[in-house]
């Protein structure tokens, strides 16, 4: 099978879709928050934002170095399940967790001095500091053309081939424009760059015939 991404230099789109966005070591993107919080420390370290802007790719860059579960918890009733407690642990989407068990949760996590690091849409910083633990709370700010520019220039070079040349390059207005359409989400902006690396590379191949 041809790969059309090879006419304009690279193994392919570099903008593939990715449970964890902005996830991979090498295209890590620092927005200020990429240090792991302490084991063991009775706290909670929230990360608040948007649906796609971020949280769930921060608290995983977060578990590379430190271990711990990840626990998800989805819409519907996969939400009805205890939370693990553990040295240091790991909740996304916690604003779903039913509060029968998020307080318990946290009580534990208290008595036991654990560290809870979570995804939520909602502030739980109340009911954490009640149940014994203190709380950090990072607020995602919306992607910036800046800063969208800067990782997919990252993401570019990453499966440029080696010894080429790629002349994908997100202008800043363009980055503007794609922002505009995703509603400063990361995960609409990054299918949006989807969309635009593989449409050049359709027309590159088609002019190369």
């Amino acid at each position: 099978m041809i790969n059309l991404y090879n006419a304009i230099g690279l193994g392919r789109n570099p903008f593939v879709a990715k449970d964890n966005l902005t996830n991979a070591e090498e295209t890590w993107l620092d927005r200020g928050y990429s240090t792991a919080p302490k084991i063991k420390a009775k706290q909670l370290v929230q990360i608040l934002g948007d649906k796609g802007f971020g949280k769930s790719s921060h608290l995983n860059h977060w578990r590379s170095p430190t271990g711990g579960s990840y626990c998800y918890y989805p819409p519907g009733l996969g939400r009805w399940k205890f939370p693990k407690v553990e040295p240091i642990v790991y909740w996304d989407e916690a604003d779903r967790i039913p509060f029968i068990f998020l307080i318990p949760a946290l009580l534990w996590a208290s008595l036991t001095h654990a560290t809870i690091a979570a995804g939520t849409h909602r502030d739980l910083s109340f009911w954490a500091k009640l149940c014994g633990l203190t709380v950090t709370t990072i607020t995602l700010p919306p992607v910036d053309a800046e800063t969208l520019q800067t990782w997919a220039i990252a993401e570019i070079n990453a499966v440029t081939l080696p010894g080429q040349t790629c002349p994908l390059h997100l202008s800043i207005p363009e980055a503007e424009t794609i922002i505009k359409k995703a509603h400063g989400s990361w995960r609409s902006a990054t299918d949006y760059l989807h969309i635009w690396a593989a449409a050049i590379a359709k027309q590159t191949e088609q002019n190369n015939l």
